[in-house]
């Protein structure tokens, strides 16, 4: 497998922001300014009510942060009333500007700990490459290919072009669930426009991006385990 692209890991943490500013208040005008030079973002919120703050958030985009020698992109920060989001190239680059910007604006203006605790979630989007065809952890995939083929109606010209496989969807039983908007889902998907010879995959996981990458190594791991034989 090889990765064509890293592109997004958004990392959110939902907690009450109530919890989170100083008791006494905060000059927002100032935390805001401040914040965006500390992580030089070239996009700035601008204050205008507590209905908008409800509804839209306080948005920053493109600014950088460092981890270890490694410089990379904030594509964007978000400060909602019941949390805080990041997005960057990974999940592991998101969170740590997260620890970076909830730590210091501890430090600068007296920001609290949060007393209720904080609920961590992550989404991973990934473009891979496979060298085995994902189509061969699909027991009897050419029977069934075939039997859908011969049976589907088109307006192209015979012969009908194969029905091949394009896509996993994975996620939880909604009925199973109550309180929840976003339900956790694991997609693995032909990328569009791109031939499906070349097993070029988009897929986004409710995982960190590590985790994300070894999910697809082994999807891809047991596909190449299935012999030829058992797609027949």
């Amino acid at each position: 497998m090889k990765i064509v692209k890293f592109e997004s890991g958004r990392v959110t943490w939902l907690f009450p922001l109530e919890e989170f500013v100083p008791a006494a208040g905060a000059s927002n005008p100032s935390v805001i300014s401040q914040i965006a030079a500390r992580y030089g973002f070239s996009i700035v919120p601008m204050i205008t009510t507590q209905e908008s703050m409800a509804k839209n958030g306080l948005l920053f985009g493109m600014g950088q942060f460092e981890v270890n020698g490694t410089r990379f992109a904030i594509t964007e920060f978000v400060v909602y009333n019941d949390g805080i989001v990041a997005v960057a190239e990974k999940t592991d680059w998101a969170e740590a500007f997260l620890e970076d910007v909830t730590s210091w604006v501890r430090e600068q203006f007296g920001f609290r700990n949060v007393s209720s605790g904080v609920r961590r979630l992550y989404a991973s989007t990934i473009v891979v490459d496979f060298e085995t065809p994902l189509s061969r952890i699909v027991s009897g995939y050419e029977i069934i290919s075939k039997l859908i083929t011969s049976r589907t109606v088109t307006i192209m010209p015979e012969p009908t072009q194969p029905m091949q496989f394009s896509r996993i969807d994975f996620e939880i039983d909604r009925t199973t669930m109550t309180g929840q908007l976003a339900l956790p889902k694991f997609v693995l998907e032909r990328r569009a426009a791109m031939s499906f010879s070349q097993e070029r995959y988009f897929s986004i996981a409710p995982m960190h991006t590590t985790d994300h990458v070894v999910v697809l190594e082994q999807i891809e791991k047991l596909a190449g385990s299935v012999p030829v034989a058992a797609q027949r």
